[in-house]
């Protein structure tokens, strides 16, 4: 997350990887929603919203690794507005082209 591609929106941060390794055939994403969210329940639906919403996206041509965090804000949006913020913080992370730099300490 620190080499890669990050775009935020007030609910979300998509960080976004190209892994040089490995070829990636298609994207991979993670979603990381911390107890600061929630409870379990409010996680976990959370979690499965921003998953079904990445299941009907179209990633592009670009095979990156992707991992999505959610802020607390994210809990109480309707689905609508989720949708609408975690897409738009994903085309942003996808199109970007200089990935974030490391601080020197």
């Amino acid at each position: 997350m620190r080499h890669g591609f990050a775009a935020s929106s007030k609910a979300f941060t998509v960080f976004g990887f190209e892994p040089r390794d490995e070829p990636v055939a298609r994207p991979k994403v993670g979603v990381v929603v911390t107890r600061a969210v929630g409870k379990a329940v409010v996680r976990n639906r959370l979690r499965r919203r921003c998953r079904a919403i990445f299941d009907a996206a179209s990633f592009g041509a670009t095979a990156r690794w992707y991992v999505v965090r959610c802020r607390p804000e994210a809990a109480t949006l309707p689905f609508v507005e989720i949708r609408r913020q975690l897409l738009e913080a994903f085309t942003r992370a996808r199109d970007a082209t200089h990935p974030r730099r490391r601080k020197i300490r």
